[in-house]
Parts: structure tokens; C-alpha cells; sequence
């Protein structure tokens, strides 16, 4: 494989800039090293990948998977112990796991385990990407942002918790009502708050990666596969800096064609017509 020998995939979160006692939020793209395992090893477990992770952050770390269900729309249900995340394989396996819990927020939740997985499951935030949500206590934490066959422009969420700190001219606040079913299979409306695009924007965060100084970013290619991380605070400090400095240029971009057709989703949601029957089959198919 490129000169480069084949390393279990057990042995993966060892190679990593992973320190005991760590804060780790894991955001992956598995296929790839599930088909080079299965060739190599004859099998693959996400169960055992996670569980490799755990044990080289030890009893002092804190293990984050993104379980999200963003495209939840008003009225639309959510079981926070049996809507499936549309995250990928990995986050549908960790949920399976005794030993991660699932925070509560149901568009932009995590799978957690370790050390506050307790103090992150408690958290009520009615903003994915508030002050009192995971994501400040990531930056809090100074956790590492590991990305594992994806990119940073793919998959770089925590952007949107700078965008929110820093109150982007380019987004509002606007209401989502949910029919909420708890642990304890209590089923309610509530109400939470999304810090949604306005009309003709578009994120753009392919070109956040060009702005981020090699000193800051560790780039590894393992069985062909690439990972990348970042610590929280460096990211922020870019991210704040590209939002202040350069009108978030890196980040986000508009388009009077986007704008236009944001316009007239808006017109046909207001009467129900927007939401694709595929769209609703697929929310519907995570809710057993």
C-alpha cells in the first residue's frame, strides 16, 4: 500500500495524536477501512475500532461520536434511544454500545463514553451550538478534532459553533418543534432553536483547510486512508479570525441562484409541499 505496511486496525488510535486522559470528538468515514480490514484481517468491528480508541485514552478520556439527525424538520418525531443517526456505520454502532450514552439534543447530538460522558448527557441546550451545548465544552476541553477518511472541509462542524459564538450576519434564528421521546419513553413537543443559513448561502469549507498552518494540523495516511486533527482552540482562533478578518470567506458563500431557490423551498414549505417522499421515508426508516 504505497510502500507503507498494513497496521491492524486495532492498532489504528495508537498511531494517533490521541494522549491518556484526552478529549476526543471522532468523526469518520469507515467504508474504506472496513474494506481494507476485511482484505487484510478477514473481518472488521466498529465495536472493536471504538473500543481501541477507549483504551488508549484511558479511565481520565472522554470519547465523542457525531449522532446527528439534521435534517429533522417541524413535527417530525425523535427517540433519543432509537432514532438512528444519519452519521454513518460507526455512530449506528456505538449506539449499540452499553457504554456510550447519547446527549440529548436531537438535531445535532453525540454518542459518548468515558469520563463526562455523565456531565454531556445532562446537558439541556435548546441551540445545537450554544454557549451551554458539547461544543463549548470541546473548546473548553481544548478536545482534539480527529478525522478519520473524511476532511475537514466535509465534516468540520464545529465551524457552526464558531459562526453562532460570533453571530454570523449570514444566519438567524429560527424554531424547530419536535416530538421528543426521552430515555424513559416519555413522548412531548418541544421547541429548540437552529441557527440556520438565510436565503442564498451556502458553506463553503472545502477552502478552510488552505488556511490552516501546517504547524497546527497533524496529516497522517494509514493503510491508504487519510486522518487528520486539530485542537479545538486552534481551530476556533482560524475560524473566529476568517469570520472577522476576511468575511468569512473560507467558510461560507453566496449565490443569487441558491438565493432563488431558497425562496421558493420557503414558499412551498410553508404549505407543506417542500419535503420529498424520499426524504420522509428516510427520516421515518431511523425511528423504530
Amino acid at each position: 500500500m504505497d510502500r507503507q505496511s498494513y497496521i491492524p486496525y486495532r492498532e489504528i488510535a495508537g498511531k494517533l495524536q490521541i494522549r491518556e486522559g484526552d478529549v476526543v470528538l471522532l468523526t469518520s468515514d469507515i467504508l474504506r477501512l472496513a474494506m481494507k480490514a476485511r482484505k487484510a484481517e478477514k473481518r472488521f468491528s466498529p465495536e472493536a475500532f471504538l473500543q481501541s480508541f477507549l483504551e488508549e485514552l484511558g479511565p481520565e478520556g472522554t470519547l465523542l461520536i457525531p449522532s446527528y439527525n439534521f435534517d429533522l424538520e417541524n413535527g417530525d418525531a425523535f427517540s433519543i434511544t432509537k432514532t438512528e443517526p444519519m452519521t454513518g456505520s460507526l455512530a449506528v454502532a456505538a449506539m449499540k454500545m452499553d457504554v456510550f450514552t447519547r446527549t440529548a439534543h436531537p438535531l445535532h447530538s453525540f454518542l459518548v463514553a468515558g469520563k463526562d460522558s455523565g456531565l454531556l448527557s445532562g446537558l439541556k441546550n435548546s441551540s445545537s451550538f450554544g454557549n451551554d451545548s458539547p461544543f463549548e465544552y470541546l473548546l473548553r476541553k481544548n478536545a482534539l478534532l480527529l478525522f478519520a477518511g473524511t476532511t475537514i472541509g466535509e465534516a468540520m462542524t464545529f465551524t457552526h459553533f464558531v459562526e453562532e459564538n460570533e453571530q454570523v450576519r449570514y444566519r438567524r434564528y429560527k424554531k424547530l418543534s419536535v416530538k421528543y421521546t426521552d430515555r424513559k419513553g416519555e413522548t412531548a413537543t418541544r421547541e429548540y432553536e437552529l441557527f440556520a443559513k438565510k436565503a442564498g448561502y451556502t458553506m463553503a469549507m472545502d477552502r478552510l483547510e488552505d488556511i490552516i498552518p501546517e504547524r497546527v494540523i497533524n496529516k497522517s495516511m494509514i493503510n491508504n486512508i487519510p486522518f487528520i486533527s486539530i485542537r479545538c482552540k486552534d481551530a476556533y482562533d482560524i475560524i473566529d479570525r476568517d469570520v472577522r478578518d476576511n468575511n468569512a470567506s473560507s467558510i461560507a458563500r453566496f449565490s443569487y441562484s441558491l438565493y432563488i431557490r431558497d425562496i421558493i423551498k420557503q414558499g412551498l414549505q410553508r404549505f407543506n409541499l417542500f419535503r420529498t417522499t424520499y426524504g420522509k421515508i428516510r427520516s421515518a426508516k431511523r425511528i423504530h
